[in-house]
């Protein structure tokens, strides 16, 4: 495998109706160290909701990571214009360490800033010491904790924002 310079690998966002959910799925399943913490069925039902984006980053055609989020709504279904969160950040194995996943963050941030989102926030399990570094490298900052957050196994996330 050649070495991979960010710039090598392009970025879009995801078109409504791309059947791709098995492969996030895959790409997730690979990149988690406890598996993914979304099923096929999951990642199919969000694709096409309207408040949900995913950016893609593709070698040749072949997804090679992504990152997906969505715009905060109100209970009713009313966008909080300002406001968004990234679910998911995921990278192929084969792909990692190369700048991919700072760049998908970096195309993600002027996404949100087209669409007139000021902040960016996103949760991560306390022992990610790696994602840690690249969300801080990323300007996001440390707001708060939520317990037990995740399960398999049960751990505290770290919630992080990023003013854009």
């Amino acid at each position: 495998m050649k070495n991979y310079n960010p710039v090598d690998i392009t970025y879009r966002l995801l078109e409504n109706q791309e059947e791709i959910s098995q492969r996030l799925y895959d790409l997730s399943n690979e990149s988690f160290e406890h598996g993914s913490p979304w099923t096929v069925k999951q990642f199919q039902e969000t694709i096409d909701l309207p408040n949900l984006f995913y950016l893609i980053a593709e070698d040749n055609g072949k997804v090679v990571g992504f990152l997906g989020g969505s715009m905060i709504t109100f209970p009713a279904g009313d966008l909080i214009e300002s406001e968004a969160e990234v679910y998911n950040l995921v990278v192929g194995n084969d792909y990692k360490r190369k700048g991919i996943a700072m760049k998908m963050i970096e195309e993600a941030k002027k996404v949100m800033r087209m669409r007139k989102v000021t902040e960016l926030f996103l949760e991560v399990r306390v022992s990610n010491k790696p994602a840690i570094l690249l969300y801080k490298k990323s300007g996001f900052q440390p707001v708060g904790v939520r317990s037990n957050y995740y399960s398999n196994p049960r751990e505290d996330a770290i919630v992080l924002k990023c003013v854009l």
